[in-house]
């Protein structure tokens, strides 16, 4: 009897397990079956994706395809005569931007008429020349500016007395790049004197110094980070044509790519 019983329990015990095992087969194939139906539908959108990818990249590259073909037609006289002088935060920012600036502003009619380094400024407050004197530097080149105004504030930035207004043999400055800390300041002074002399002033960066950039603009600069690109370059030349201040570029406080300007502004 005892013989039976066992029997009889060990049949249940594997018939059971049999129905366990069962069901466990049909839960893990109604799992794999809807990640196979989940598989599908991602590799579907994306391919999706992939299609209005290639799609948006044509229609980029078209644009700057059409933005490139304009950029002489839109630049060229647009600075014709314009007297300009560059001021480079050190030599990486001048071996990098030199050329292409030099070419850029004569496309557009303009003549540079200054180069100099923030670093090297400094070293000329040595030199005993004085802006004006035989061998110095005049003040229209707005480049020879005093760094010992930041120091007594007897003199301006632009190596003249407070009370003298400098003369305009200097349309145009550019402050292409920074050196940090170490000469944001003198940047911004410099700036803010060159607005107050009426003159035009552009600052050149990238989207890392978007908050200098920022402040400059404030103060009435052009400022921009995209001047390796045709919109930069475009609304460089256009919006010192036209006056423009703020600050465009591709940073996350630009204001817009370029400068909203029509052509009617551009032929002025």
């Amino acid at each position: 009897m005892t013989a039976v019983f066992l029997a009889l329990g060990l049949g249940i015990l594997i018939g059971a397990s049999l129905l366990d095992e069962g069901k466990l087969i049909e839960s893990q194939e109604k799992l794999i079956s809807g990640l196979e139906r989940r598989f599908d539908m991602l590799q579907a959108e994306r391919d999706l994706l992939e299609k209005e990818k290639a799609a948006l990249t044509s229609q980029i590259n078209d644009h700057k395809a059409l933005l490139a073909a304009l950029e002489l037609p839109l630049i060229e006289g647009a600075l014709a005569g314009r007297r300009v002088s560059v001021v480079y935060a050190d030599d990486g920012w001048r071996e990098n931007w030199q050329e292409p600036l030099k070419d850029l502003l004569e496309r557009a009619g303009a003549v540079v008429v200054g180069s100099k380094l923030i670093s090297g400024l400094a070293a000329e407050e040595n030199t005993g020349l004085q802006p004006g004197s035989p061998g110095g530097l005049s003040h229209g080149q707005i480049s020879s500016f005093n760094l010992q105004a930041l120091a007594d504030g007897t003199r301006g930035l632009l190596g003249e007395g407070m009370d003298e207004v400098p003369d305009s043999s200097v349309d145009i400055v550019l402050l292409v790049g920074s050196g940090g800390d170490n000469t944001a300041d003198w940047e911004k002074q410099l700036a803010a004197q060159v607005v107050d002399a009426g003159m035009g002033v552009a600052a050149i960066g990238t989207a890392e110094m978007e908050n200098h950039l920022s402040e400059l603009a404030k103060i009435g600069v052009l400022a921009l980070d995209n001047l390796d690109d045709t919109a930069g370059r475009i609304a460089l030349v256009l919006g010192l044509s036209a006056q423009k201040t703020g600050y465009y570029g591709v940073g996350r406080h630009a204001k817009a790519p370029w400068t909203a300007l029509s052509s009617r502004e551009h032929r002025r």
